[in-house]
C-alpha cells in the first residue's frame, strides 16, 4: 500500500523533474539565440528572449509532489515507529 503511493509520488516528481530541465534547457537556448542575435544587430533579439512558453502550474504540480512524498515519508516513518 504505502510503497505503492510512494512509487506514484516518487512517478510524479520523476515527471516534475524532467519537464523542469526540459524547460531549463528550451530557456538556455532561447536565450542564447537572443544574445546572438543582439550581437549581431539584430532587432528580434528583443522577442526572442519572450518566445519560452512556460506552464505557470509547473511549479506548483512540482510543490504538490514534494509535499506528497513528504507526507508518505511521514506515515512510513510514524508505522514504523509504532511497529
Amino acid at each position: 500500500m504505502a510503497s505503492d503511493a510512494m512509487m506514484q509520488a516518487i512517478g510524479r516528481l520523476e515527471r516534475a523533474l524532467a519537464r523542469a530541465e526540459t524547460l531549463a534547457k528550451r530557456v538556455a537556448e532561447e536565450q542564447a539565440r537572443a544574445i546572438e542575435a543582439q550581437l549581431a544587430g539584430d532587432a528580434a533579439g528583443e522577442t526572442a528572449a519572450g518566445a519560452v512558453d512556460i506552464d505557470p502550474f509547473s511549479r506548483d504540480k512540482a510543490i504538490a509532489a514534494l509535499k506528497s512524498l513528504d507526507a508518505l515519508i511521514g506515515d512510513l516513518q510514524k508505522a514504523r515507529s509504532e511497529a
